[in-house]
């Protein structure tokens, strides 16, 4: 999922709880003026690249990097 996520211009990393974190938006330019939108859009697409595994997405916007991280389902994280 990590290396599917890289190729699609996201910049993922893990950290040490196995929270997958992204340092950048791909459209982070229309990001800044229909936020939004553009979020409910990773957040949907992500969710369609994890399909039925044991993770899940949820937003988790910040001062920097994408709005989305995907952590294990049981615990939101």
């Amino acid at each position: 999922m990590i290396a599917r996520l890289a190729t699609l211009g996201y910049e993922p990393v893990e950290d040490a709880d196995r929270t997958v974190r992204l340092r950048n938006c791909p459209f982070h330019v229309l990001a800044e003026s229909h936020g939004g939108l553009v979020c409910g859009l990773n957040l949907a697409l992500i969710e369609g690249l994890l399909g039925e595994s044991d993770r899940g997405a949820r937003l988790d916007p910040g001062p920097t990097g994408c709005c989305v991280v995907i952590g294990s389902k049981n615990n939101k994280n």
